[in-house]
């Protein structure tokens, strides 16, 4: 079973969003681009969080992280170009944070760091 994600949460602004906007009630354009823009964004973060996802999933495993973190940053840099709404780029910009700091911790060369022991 998956677990609510950034898309997740995306999602589960999507009301929040339309009535802050005013698309409550009067243009129907105005609700549509809304949903609109929320629908793309949502496409667009499902394809950059499974990129980061394998930096993320792999955390301890600095040889994978490596490796995969070319792919994740240029995904999230594609995605930053192609996001549409503000909680799109909050949400973006949570996942690059995620993703920067266990680059941070697995520097190049870096193949495996050591779990602590259990307490």
């Amino acid at each position: 079973m998956r677990t609510p994600g950034a898309v997740g949460g995306l999602l589960a602004v999507l009301p929040v969003v339309l009535s802050l906007c005013g698309c409550g009630g009067g243009e129907p354009n105005k609700r549509q681009q809304a949903v609109a823009n929320i629908t793309s964004d949502t496409a667009v973060l499902e394809e950059a969080s499974s990129a980061a996802n394998a930096v993320i999933r792999n955390n301890m495993d600095c040889d994978t992280v490596n490796a995969a973190l070319p792919e994740a940053n240029h995904k999230l840099d594609e995605a930053a170009s192609r996001i549409r709404t503000p909680a799109g780029r909050a949400t973006l910009e949570s996942i690059r944070a995620q993703v920067k700091a266990i680059a941070q911790n697995c520097p190049p060369g870096d193949v495996v760091r050591q779990q602590p022991p259990p307490p």
